[in-house]
């Protein structure tokens, strides 16, 4: 299976795409406080392969959801592509979500009764694109692009569960974003299926695009260039990866 290549801006900056200086998240819960991030510095570049591991209650969700634009921190801050997203609208951070950043999430979150290419077409329908051919040819070239060519008619009802994780991954790809963020990708597959989506994602690293993976599974993990570990809401470490 092969990828079909996005064009991806050259980076023009040294700049991080990604730049975390110690961000904290704390919950209210009644009177007692939780802190799921504390004093977060992380910088991630434009290209990068990333994956951010911990186990269940590190603060590994809560980092994503930062990362994804979908929360924002207590205290800290968060610049992706040098711009301070505290500082920004709802209206641009929902702009952020949907044209800079891929999402791909365990649960798949496609709608039953949408052939693939429908359900891969909805970024494009949420950006404002008018243009019904020029949408379902994006969302036919997106699900070529992971293999699924032949698929684009299908529901997900008749998908397998590595299928059904492609079509998230074309749907994800489908407005060119400058990052993809993959909370627990392979959690519902098998070890097959999850080897096919690490392929995808590897591709797409070596296309040029930033990949950040949440997983908890090491053997994931450390497919990655590099590994940055979480525990309790601190980052406890961050190393490069041998090809």
């Amino acid at each position: 299976m092969t990828t079909q290549e996005f064009a991806i801006p050259a980076p023009t900056t040294t700049t991080p795409l990604i730049e975390l200086d110690k961000v904290s998240k704390i919950y209210k819960m009644g009177e007692v406080e939780v802190a799921a991030l504390q004093e977060i510095c992380l910088e991630i570049h434009d290209g990068e392969y990333v994956a951010i591991m911990g186990q269940s209650g590190s603060g590994k969700s809560t980092l994503m959801h930062i990362l994804g634009c979908l929360d924002v921190p207590t205290s800290g801050s968060y610049r992706l592509g040098g711009a301070d997203v505290g500082g920004m609208s709802e209206s641009e951070l929902a702009e952020i979500r949907n044209r800079k950043i891929g999402f791909v999430f365990q649960q798949f979150h496609l709608l039953p009764r949408l052939p693939a290419w429908k359900n891969v077409e909805l970024p494009l329908l949420y950006a404002g694109e008018k243009d019904h051919k020029n949408r379902r040819h994006k969302a036919e070239a997106s699900l070529a692009s992971v293999g699924l060519a032949e698929r684009v008619n299908h529901r997900p009802t008749e998908l397998s569960g590595g299928q059904q994780q492609r079509v998230a991954i074309a749907r994800a790809l489908v407005t060119n974003p400058s990052i993809i963020l993959a909370d627990e990708p392979t959690g519902n597959l098998a070890s097959t299926q999850a080897d096919e989506i690490m392929g995808i994602f590897e591709a797409l690293h070596e296309q040029g695009r930033t990949v950040v993976i949440i997983t908890h599974e090491p053997d994931i993990a450390n497919r990655a260039r590099r590994l940055v570990r979480i525990r309790d809401g601190h980052v406890i470490d961050d190393e490069a990866m041998s090809e």
